[in-house]
């Protein structure tokens, strides 16, 4: 398995690769999936390439942002990529064999158009691979053991996060939209989520460097001389998916 994180601590802030190297783990035991595919929320494909492989590119990249698309196109990681306004998916039914899409749904307004929209553009059959943060993870802020809920409030608005759901509202708007729950996963106990709050802070470094220099990272080698990577994979470890801030899932279009 390639080193993810040390891919995200090279390209990206610390406090998201506590996070993202996990989900990249997660997506690559599922990989290759059934083409065609459709990246839902493509972003600037930086994830798409680290779990893609080379010779094998992704059929669709979607997303809302159009600078993002514009990076993802030069990455050379989709053989297309298409803008579009979050409500209706500009593709006709059943077109796609999978669609996956990371952190992508607790951004999106409406959510159950949305996921309906994803299920009317599979193959019966088809599948769907998604991570989703959920409302435990305003539970867990280490902001709010000081400030309470007006912190939770501030990093919602902050964070883009309208659909933060719970469990159970997640299990429940996949299910009503006609997918089959194939595999659940929890990766984002207590700890981690607490430590990537406040790593938040200690970030902006990063933000200065974007800035200054378009890149995330201009010095990747300070991780040599400070243990950051042992430390993060301590952070690691199984979560019940009912105490976990972040689910891993693998669903399935049932009609």
């Amino acid at each position: 398995m390639k080193n993810y994180l040390r891919e995200y601590l090279n390209n990206r802030p610390l406090f998201i690769s506590i996070i993202r190297h996990r989900e990249a783990e997660l997506f690559e035991q599922h990989i290759p999936f059934k083409e065609p595919v459709l990246d839902l929320g493509c972003g600037d494909g930086f994830f798409a390439q680290l779990i893609y492989s080379k010779n094998k590119k992704i059929d669709v990249g979607l997303d809302m942002y159009i600078p993002d698309l514009y990076l993802a196109r030069k990455r050379g990681v989709y053989k297309k990529v298409v803008s579009y306004g979050g409500k209706k998916i500009p593709f006709k039914d059943n077109h796609f064999s999978s669609v996956f899409s990371n952190c992508v749904l607790e951004h999106i307004p409406d959510i159950y158009l949305s996921i309906s929209e994803i299920g009317r553009v599979l193959k019966p059959g088809g599948i769907f691979a998604t991570t989703v943060m959920t409302a435990k993870w305003e539970e867990y802020l280490f902001g709010n053991k000081i400030l309470g809920d007006a912190y939770k409030k501030w990093m919602r608005e902050k964070q883009v996060h309208p659909s933060l759901l719970s469990r159970k509202e997640w299990q429940k708007v996949f299910k009503n939209n006609g997918f089959k729950i194939v595999e659940e996963i929890g990766y984002m106990d207590k700890r981690s989520s607490q430590w990537m709050d406040v790593l938040h802070y200690f970030s902006v470094d990063s933000l200065i460097s974007k800035k200054l220099f378009n890149k995330w990272i201009v010095f990747p080698q300070r991780y040599d001389i400070f243990p950051v990577e042992k430390w993060i994979r301590s952070l690691q470890k199984n979560v019940k998916p009912e105490d976990s801030a972040a689910l891993f899932y693998v669903l399935k279009k049932t009609s």
